[in-house]
């Protein structure tokens, strides 16, 4: 008992099983209750007792032979129970690493196996919060040291408290931005390659617009043709609600009586 290490007069859970002999049992009871608030739960039924949760200062589990296997529900179970940084004292049988990596999952620290020339013990507990608890996170963020200076320059913290301090210095919006971000682009630059008033013809990537076509069939030294069409029902002038469903004009803007309009190869060859 005495490589439990449990502090004097605190809540400790003593869990046995069925297989347990009861002589033990009242015998592990008797000398824990000397000096500790004993309470004396079987495990198989430990759910059923309903115990608040950060109950125990310690709980002491397999301790009286026979040890068994311990399922990752009556862990879990005794995490809950458990007062925030209460112990565990385990004793159970079979690879060790699967052991520690149990009480892991379960929610345990520090788990470490303890030194016993009878049995295989173990010891963990549980972290220093309750399961849901939350705490408030205090954010901070600092420049870089600049010109050699040997402290970094606060930029700005974030806090409830600090937001309603007017004295919090905050960063300047104006520092955001530096010279380069103020001056004002050419607008040449802004133009498009190949639009109005660039003094020079240029298809976009993907052209669309038959300037493509049109520098192809320059560089290569054949003239574009262009064809005159006469009107047959003397209507198209005035728009497309005028024009037949044939008619080559379709999509382009009314003009004058008798102006001569010439469309290109592609115009009178729409694609299909």
């Amino acid at each position: 008992m005495s490589s439990f290490q449990l502090t004097p007069n605190s809540s400790v859970l003593l869990l046995w099983s069925s297989d347990c002999n009861p002589e033990d049992v009242k015998k592990y009871a008797e000398e824990l209750g000397k000096d500790h608030q004993l309470q004396l739960e079987n495990m198989e039924r430990l759910q059923m007792a309903n115990h608040e949760n950060s109950t125990f200062d310690s709980a002491l589990c397999g301790v009286i032979p026979p040890s068994a296997s311990h399922s990752e529900q009556l862990l879990a179970e005794i995490l809950r129970i458990l007062k925030p940084a209460g112990k565990l004292i385990l004793s159970e049988s079979g690879d060790i690493s699967l052991i520690l990596a149990k009480l892991k999952l379960t929610g345990f620290l520090q788990g470490q196996q303890v030194e016993d020339a009878n049995r295989p013990l173990f010891s963990a507990t549980k972290p220093e919060y309750e399961v849901g608890s939350s705490a408030q996170l205090k954010l901070s963020f600092a420049k870089k040291p600049v010109n050699g200076d040997a402290k970094p320059a606060a930029v700005w913290s974030l806090d409830t408290a600090d937001m309603l301090d007017d004295d919090l210095e905050l960063i300047n919006d104006d520092d955001l931005l530096d010279e380069d971000d103020l001056k004002k682009p050419d607008p040449a630059s802004l133009r498009a390659a190949c639009g109005p008033g660039t003094g020079k013809k240029k298809a976009c990537k993907g052209c669309t617009c038959g300037l493509a076509e049109e520098l192809d069939g320059n560089s290569s030294g054949v003239k574009l043709k262009t064809k005159t069409v006469t009107s047959a029902c003397g209507s198209c002038y005035l728009g497309d609600a005028f024009r037949c469903s044939s008619c080559p004009y379709l999509g382009m803007p009314a003009f004058k009586s008798g102006e001569k309009i010439q469309l290109t190869n592609r115009q009178l060859n729409p694609d299909k």
